[in-house]
Protein backbone atom coordinates (compact mmCIF):
# COMPACT_ATOMS: atom_id res chain seq x y z
CA UNK A 1 0.00 0.00 0.00
CA UNK A 2 3.11 2.40 0.93
CA UNK A 3 4.75 1.77 -2.43
CA UNK A 4 1.59 2.49 -4.20
CA UNK A 5 1.61 6.18 -3.15
CA UNK A 6 4.95 6.64 -3.81
CA UNK A 7 4.73 5.78 -7.02
CA UNK A 8 2.14 7.87 -7.16
CA UNK A 9 3.59 10.98 -5.34
CA UNK A 10 6.51 10.19 -7.37
CA UNK A 11 4.94 10.88 -10.67
CA UNK A 12 2.66 13.96 -9.62
CA UNK A 13 6.47 15.66 -8.43
CA UNK A 14 7.83 14.68 -11.80
CA UNK A 15 4.82 16.46 -13.90
CA UNK A 16 4.63 19.44 -12.62
CA UNK A 17 4.99 22.39 -14.30
CA UNK A 18 7.58 25.65 -13.93
CA UNK A 19 6.10 28.51 -13.02
CA UNK A 20 5.14 31.34 -16.09
CA UNK A 21 7.50 34.09 -15.68
CA UNK A 22 10.22 34.83 -14.27
CA UNK A 23 11.99 32.96 -11.33
CA UNK A 24 12.47 36.44 -9.46
CA UNK A 25 9.23 38.06 -10.08
CA UNK A 26 7.65 34.47 -8.70
CA UNK A 27 10.04 34.92 -5.52
CA UNK A 28 9.66 38.40 -4.96
CA UNK A 29 5.81 37.72 -5.05
CA UNK A 30 6.11 34.87 -2.24
CA UNK A 31 8.54 37.26 -0.15
CA UNK A 32 6.11 40.07 -0.26
CA UNK A 33 2.95 37.40 0.98
CA UNK A 34 5.44 36.31 3.57
CA UNK A 35 6.65 39.88 4.85
CA UNK A 36 2.60 41.45 4.47
CA UNK A 37 1.21 37.87 6.59
CA UNK A 38 4.10 38.77 9.44
CA UNK A 39 3.13 42.43 9.61
CA UNK A 40 -0.31 41.44 9.68
CA UNK A 41 -0.16 39.13 12.53
CA UNK A 42 2.06 41.50 14.26
CA UNK A 43 -1.25 43.87 14.45
CA UNK A 44 -3.77 41.55 15.65
CA UNK A 45 -5.08 40.37 12.53
CA UNK A 46 -3.27 36.92 13.52
CA UNK A 47 -5.63 34.11 11.25
CA UNK A 48 -5.15 36.54 7.89
CA UNK A 49 -1.15 37.05 8.63
CA UNK A 50 -0.85 33.31 9.28
CA UNK A 51 -2.65 32.15 6.02
CA UNK A 52 -0.80 34.66 4.21
CA UNK A 53 2.69 32.96 5.63
CA UNK A 54 1.22 29.51 4.84
CA UNK A 55 0.45 30.79 0.92
CA UNK A 56 3.82 32.53 0.44
CA UNK A 57 5.76 29.35 1.85
CA UNK A 58 3.75 27.30 -0.39
CA UNK A 59 4.57 29.51 -3.58
CA UNK A 60 8.33 29.51 -2.81
CA UNK A 61 8.40 25.60 -1.93
CA UNK A 62 6.79 25.03 -5.34
CA UNK A 63 8.74 27.24 -7.43
CA UNK A 64 12.14 26.33 -5.44
CA UNK A 65 11.10 22.31 -6.01
CA UNK A 66 9.97 22.87 -10.05
CA UNK A 67 13.51 25.09 -10.44
CA UNK A 68 15.68 22.56 -8.62
CA UNK A 69 18.17 20.24 -10.97
CA UNK A 70 17.42 17.38 -8.04
CA UNK A 71 13.63 16.65 -7.84
CA UNK A 72 13.19 14.49 -4.96
CA UNK A 73 9.52 14.32 -3.88
CA UNK A 74 10.50 14.72 -0.05
CA UNK A 75 11.95 18.44 -1.10
CA UNK A 76 8.18 19.20 -2.38
CA UNK A 77 5.86 17.18 0.88
CA UNK A 78 7.48 18.21 3.84
CA UNK A 79 7.06 21.84 2.92
CA UNK A 80 3.94 22.15 1.89
CA UNK A 81 2.39 19.91 4.14
CA UNK A 82 4.25 22.22 6.94
CA UNK A 83 2.30 24.91 5.07
CA UNK A 84 -0.85 23.21 4.69
CA UNK A 85 -0.81 22.52 8.28
CA UNK A 86 -0.24 26.06 9.01
CA UNK A 87 -3.14 27.20 6.88
CA UNK A 88 -5.33 24.87 9.00
CA UNK A 89 -4.11 26.29 12.46
CA UNK A 90 -4.92 29.24 11.07
CA UNK A 91 -8.71 28.41 10.31
CA UNK A 92 -9.01 26.94 13.59
CA UNK A 93 -7.99 29.91 15.76
CA UNK A 94 -10.11 30.53 18.40
CA UNK A 95 -10.52 34.36 18.59
CA UNK A 96 -8.30 35.22 15.88
CA UNK A 97 -9.22 38.65 14.33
Amino acid sequence: MLLKWQLVLAALGKRLPAPKGSKRLWSGFSVALVVIGITFGIFSAVRTGSILVAAGGAVYTYLSYTTSATKRTIELLIPIAMTALLFVVSLTLPHAK
